[in-house]
């Protein structure tokens, strides 16, 4: 981990390191501002985003390479592009496939060299171009995916993952979903961001993440990057919507959030978390109950859409 010099150096480049402030606070507003877990320490999700918030665009070559290159500066080419209609996959920082194939279709339709590689050329003629939308392209393109191809639970492929110590409650969820006719698998790895590779790697059309979350009841949608997961915050709603119900009973609030396991899916993805293990010994039927309904509604209902 990074000593508390580099730390304090990095924050007042980015205009948090103010005068009279405590660390601790300084982390908690770029957190908040990322919105990433709000601590007030600096972990290692947060010391990797310190590192990414270091670069602005045009700062580099941007190109698809192994291991993928990630940054805001990666963020705010995904942003530009899919405000102007050039779909580079959901805003994550990270220069995967879609973002260079949306790169290559911009650069042909101004007329520069299609290579894929963002230089100062191309970030030239990007700010000259750029329109601002409160829209994504990917977001829109997101949403019409379900409304088009997923109209019933018998379409869905749902991969159910957990960190560990969750194999009851997901093993009853999935379950419940394929009781239901939706194909369900769940996957396990303490790793989120190896969860969500093998979430991608099942091509799954959506994602339950169960957790742990001390004295935290909440469901988790992809937000960051000033993007949205539409659809991701539509099921999160629902979820809620079930589990807050006289029926269930449970007080539990939705939020967006820029973890790895949303991040890194290229799917709609959620997360179930709730305070302590004794929950799920106690609740997993009726949280059970209550996801499977709102998933059920979400792929055959209108709610879906409204985003």
């Amino acid at each position: 981990m990074p000593n508390e010099l580099d730390i304090r150096l990095r924050l007042e480049a980015l205009g948090f390191g103010r005068v009279g402030q405590d660390l601790a606070s300084q982390i908690l507003a770029f957190q908040i501002s990322r919105v990433l877990p709000q601590t007030g320490v600096c972990d290692a999700l947060t010391w990797k985003s310190l590192l990414e918030a270091g670069y602005r665009l045009g700062d580099r070559l941007l190109y698809f390479r192994t291991p993928m290159m990630r940054g805001e500066d990666v963020a705010e080419l995904q942003n530009r592009l899919g405000s102007l209609g050039f779909d580079a996959g959901r805003v994550d920082g990270i220069f995967g496939p879609d973002t260079v194939r949306a790169l290559k279709d911009f650069q042909r339709n101004v007329g520069l060299p299609v290579d894929g590689i963002c230089g100062p050329t191309t970030v030239e003629e990007l700010l000259r171009v750029f329109r601002t939308s409160s829209t994504n392209v990917h977001s829109v393109k997101e949403l019409e995916h379900f409304r088009s191809t997923i109209r019933s639970l018998s379409d869905l492929n749902v991969a159910i993952t957990h960190q560990g110590f969750m194999e009851a409650p997901a093993e009853l969820l999935r379950s419940a979903l394929a009781f239901k006719g939706a194909r369900a698998q769940v996957l396990m790895h303490p790793d989120p961001s190896r969860l969500a590779a093998l979430s991608n790697a099942q091509k799954a059309d959506l994602c339950i993440h169960l957790e742990e979350g001390p004295s935290k009841r909440e469901i988790h949608y992809y937000q960051g990057f000033s993007y949205t997961s539409a659809s991701g915050e539509a099921l999160a709603t629902l979820v809620a919507n079930y589990m807050n119900s006289p029926e269930f009973g449970f007080d539990i609030t939705v939020v967006g959030i820029n973890v790895p396991i949303l991040r890194e899916t290229r799917m709609p993805a959620v997360t179930v978390t709730v305070e302590d293990a004794s929950f799920w010994v106690f609740h997993s039927p009726k949280t059970v109950l209550a996801i499977t309904n709102a998933i059920t509604e979400w792929t055959s209902g209108d709610k879906r859409h409204q985003n």
